[in-house]
């Protein structure tokens, strides 16, 4: 299987992300859009700002122009683009070229199908057969620039769709870090659209610099901008945009969870369903509980919440990491799209401060580095650790799992007592250590 958690990723020139590699992806990919549908004869691709993007999209139009479909390039946007573009064109498939959160050494690949959707486990398991095949034959294949064009208006269409779904009628100033990610130039359009003041960090990417000390994996430069500025709020981006992380007036990072449940206190009824992931604090699900709002809870992947939100009929889902789908408006998470809809239902300057102190259980979540993934299950020490910990804890909650994309293990506990989460963190980090 190629596939992680959220697509396909690596490091550029090596295993997946080789040429050959990329070559038997883009024969894959082909393949599965002809068997699905003859008539389907365009993949959208859209990339972020990592210099190794050109190298991963042209070995994969050799191999999709192998099979006669050719490509539509819409430049460096954020990930819903392509979402967007599948779902008003739907003779196509959709590809975005990125790693995400990453750093600029990795890169990476996101697939939609026809309807803007990111692929199923049933597509990914065909593509991932595919490539092992393609992958042996070691196939030959050009480009055919007959078949590839570039779509110069697709910044404004894809500014224009987001901006359709807000209201104008608030106004703030707020601090903006794009990351040096896909939205550098999309975010200012739309947001210079609105009537708030926006003052930007992270929209001066070299192809290196994306995600590097900024953006969703560091908030310190954002903190600082917020205090010299004075502003009412600030929100950082990850490299492909379809993420945000949000800090109040005071600097200070609000967690995912908190803003889960206060979207949820604005978007949801008695009798609606509300889907997130296994990492989400407990706690909302005893509030919600309360007004009669079921929980869902899926995998890790805001993959795995939004089909789980076709499945269940509901609207509103989201990851803690900063993935929130508006399923009525959007089939993907998009950045722009949850900082314009917060700014509509902010009521005043001081409504996020009164965010941050939403009640939460305490949570402790943990990486550990591991040398290779050997299956939980059967790794004595970790099943002892597990049984001994639901023995006595009958009322928190644990999850322990392999990164999706890192040599990494991670572990999350969440309860009423952090001094009792943390004995057992800190009981866990031994047992890593052998790992």
């Amino acid at each position: 299987m190629i596939f992680g958690t959220d697509g396909i990723r690596g490091f550029p020139h090596k295993g997946f992300l080789s040429k050959q590699g990329l070559l038997a992806i883009g024969l894959s990919i082909g393949k599965l859009i002809s068997e699905k549908d003859l008539e389907i004869k365009n993949v959208f691709i859209a990339s972020d700002t990592r210099s190794s993007s050109s190298f991963v999209k042209n070995n994969l139009k050799k191999g999709l122009n192998t099979f006669g479909i050719g490509t539509t390039d819409l430049g460096i946007l954020p990930t819903s683009s392509v979402s967007i573009m599948c779902s008003k064109y739907p003779k196509s498939y959709g590809i975005v070229i990125t790693a995400s959160h990453n750093n600029f050494k990795y890169n990476g690949i996101k697939i939609f199908n026809n309807i803007g959707e990111k692929i199923n486990d049933s597509e990914q398991k065909t593509i991932s057969r595919s490539y092992d095949s393609f992958k042996k034959k070691k196939t030959r294949a050009r480009i055919n620039n007959k078949l590839n064009v570039n779509y110069h208006n697709s910044i404004d269409e894809y500014c224009d769709y987001i901006l359709g779904k807000y209201i104008n009628k608030n106004s703030y100033k707020i601090g903006i870090d794009l990351a040096n990610g896909s939205s550098y130039i999309a975010t200012k359009k739309i947001m210079g659209k609105t009537k708030n003041k926006c003052f930007y960090i992270g929209d001066k990417p070299n192809g290196k610099n994306i995600n590097s000390s900024i953006g969703v994996e560091n908030t310190n430069p954002l903190k600082q901008l917020i205090l010299n500025k004075n502003l009412d709020f600030g929100v950082a981006f990850d490299g492909d945009a379809d993420r945000v992380i949000f800090l109040d007036s005071k600097a200070r990072e609000i967690s995912g969870d908190k803003m889960l449940s206060f979207l949820s206190s604005k978007l949801l009824k008695k009798a609606d369903k509300f889907v997130t992931t296994i990492m989400t604090n407990n706690a909302i699900e005893e509030n919600l509980l309360k007004k009669g709002i079921k929980i869902i809870k899926t995998d890790v992947g805001d993959r795995n919440v939004y089909q789980s939100m076709l499945k269940t009929g509901s609207n509103f889902g989201g990851e803690n990491s900063g993935h929130y789908i508006f399923k009525n408006l959007l089939k993907t998470s998009d950045s722009n799209l949850t900082l314009l809809l917060i700014c509509n239902f902010l009521k005043k300057t001081k409504d996020f401060n009164q965010i941050y102190n939403i009640e939460m259980n305490p949570s402790v979540l943990k990486s550990y580095d591991v040398i290779k993934k050997e299956d939980l299950e059967k790794i004595i020490s970790i099943v002892k650790f597990k049984r001994n910990f639901k023995r006595k804890n009958k009322d928190y909650y644990l999850n322990i799992r392999y990164s999706g994309t890192e040599n990494k293990i991670r572990i999350l506990i969440q309860g009423k007592d952090k001094i009792t989460i943390n004995q057992y963190i800190k009981e866990f980090s031994e047992l890593a250590k052998e790992l």
